[in-house]
């Protein structure tokens, strides 16, 4: 580990307590499986449970309001919006589009403001600012106003899910197998990511309450309630980040963290030599550009994006069946939301759990999303097209093992994790800017979307093979790596490459 400042506490020892190599009792194998706390010193149990209290409780209420603020518009479509602005043509396709277009114009500059840009101050405000953009959707007077709306707040939550990952990826650690240490990240990524479920189901049952209790009242209808509620929720959580993101542990100034815990948390990114940021340089952005993670990521990425694409479509299926009232087909989505959610806790726990299986468990999640993806091309009957969306839903937890690889690929190297994770998921975003609205043309193709799905279908595969490209990279890296000694001191313009790729 490296040296202390003067000033500094004394450091426990984080590696291990004296009693063994892991957990004993009964209930701290238990513990371990579940948690990952067993093989704990006490101290180091301490700190991650404040990590947890603060930067995932931050996360998953931030991630829960950026999904509810962006994905609303859905349930307000088809509560009315859809009629009293005269939608038409493949105009609800749009919304998405416009979303993606200014989300990805704030990606790739906010991940390197990150590097520069305390998240700590910069994160906190674009959510606020989002937040006032949530209360302006209850004010529209036409769809092209909705449009640029989608446009400003897509741009606004751009920093948010990258900026998460990169400062989880600042305070998790990976598997230590000399020191029997289960994987921290996967879970927590999927703790965070499953937010995104949570709040397409309480937006379902948000409208489908406020329809019921609020439509009408002040002369508004439900759907611009729904706006009004949502911006509400919003602004609390804006207000905790301020005081609950803890930037990086080289340069942390948050308040609930001591300084003893602050000098443990260093000692551990000091023993997995996962440095802090530094400035970049030309040499390292070569680097970087021309390493095979971001090249397999941006794949991975793209394909994955595309084939999650048909949850989108459930509740516009559901109303073009004309056989639902509004409440039901804001309802019954939620069903797929909740399957989504176990799914993905439950992938990521077994991940962790089983000692950081990576493709393996990624493997689970592409297989349900083309089983899914086949049901829904061939459109039965009513029976197995709400099937084909359930098991779209059940793919989605692909998401969170991936980056949990992703940044033990890049576990050296700040900028690296940060960079690679912010163009591969801009550029897959990119696709989903305008493949939906050739494929999926709600004017054109709904309510079936026969040729949408077969194409997504073998996307789907594609999906399914980037697994064994990235085993075949990361088992590749680690082999020439193995013995090797490392090939730079952490500097800007000596990059190290990544020597733990997981379980290959």
């Amino acid at each position: 580990m490296g040296s202390k400042t003067p000033g500094d506490p004394q450091v426990v020892s984080i590696k291990q307590d004296d009693s063994g190599t892991g957990p004993k009792t009964r209930w701290e194998r238990i513990e371990a499986a579940i948690w990952d706390g067993g093989y704990r010193t006490q101290e180091e149990k301490r700190l991650v449970h404040t990590l947890d209290i603060f930067i995932l409780s931050w996360a998953t209420y931030g991630y829960f309001i950026r999904l509810l603020d962006s994905g609303n518009i859905t349930n307000a479509y088809v509560s009315g919006m859809k009629e009293d602005l005269d939608f038409h043509g493949n105009q609800y396709n749009l919304l998405s589009t416009f979303f993606t277009c200014g989300y990805l114009i704030g990606q790739i500059p906010s991940q390197l403001l990150l590097t520069r840009v305390r998240p700590s101050y910069y994160i906190p405000t674009v959510e606020l600012l989002w937040s006032i953009v949530t209360f302006c959707f209850a004010s529209v007077k036409n769809v092209k106003t909705i449009f640029a709306l989608r446009f400003i707040i897509g741009m606004l939550e751009s920093p948010f899910a990258m900026g998460v990952l990169t400062i989880m990826g600042s305070w998790y650690t990976p598997r230590d197998d000399e020191l029997m240490k289960e994987v921290e990240l996967s879970k927590r990524i999927a703790i965070f990511y499953s937010a995104s479920y949570a709040a397409s189901m309480f937006s379902g049952y948000l409208q489908a309450g406020i329809y019921h209790g609020m439509d009408g009242r002040l002369g508004l209808p439900g759907w611009r309630w729904l706006f009004i509620f949502c911006g509400v929720i919003s602004v609390p959580a804006a207000l905790y980040g301020f005081f609950a993101i803890p930037d990086n542990p080289y340069n942390c100034k948050a308040r609930w963290l001591s300084q003893e815990k602050l000098s443990h948390a260093r000692a551990r990114m000091e023993e997995i030599d996962r440095r802090g940021p530094v400035r970049l340089s030309v040499k390292k952005l070569k680097y970087i550009f021309t390493h095979w993670p971001m090249y397999t990521m941006i794949l991975a990425l793209i394909f994955h994006c595309i084939a999650t694409q048909p949850l989108n479509y459930f509740a516009v299926w559901l109303k073009s069946l004309d056989r639902f009232s509004v409440y039901q087909i804001n309802l019954f989505p939620t069903a797929a939301q909740a399957c989504g959610l176990v799914t993905t806790l439950l992938y990521s726990w077994l991940s962790d759990g089983l000692g950081g299986k990576r493709w393996q468990l990624l493997t689970v999640p592409a297989i349900m999303n083309l089983v899914g993806m086949i049901i829904l091309a061939v459109g039965p009957n009513y029976g197995a097209t709400f099937l084909g969306y359930m098991l779209n839903a059940a793919s989605w937890g692909y998401w969170p093992i991936l980056y949990a690889w992703a940044t033990e690929f890049c576990h050296k190297d700040a900028e690296e994790r940060a960079i690679v994770i912010g163009v591969a998921q801009t550029i897959g975003q990119a696709f989903i800017a305008w493949v939906p609205v050739v494929i999926l043309d709600t004017g054109k193709y709904a309510p079936k979307f026969t040729m949408g799905y077969s194409v997504i279908s073998g996307i789907s595969v594609l999906q399914f093979s980037m697994i064994f490209v990235l085993r075949y990279f990361a088992k590749k890296e680690a082999t020439e790596l193995e013995g090797a000694s490392p090939r730079g001191s952490g500097s800007d313009d000596s990059p190290t490459p990544a020597v733990n790729p997981g379980k290959v």
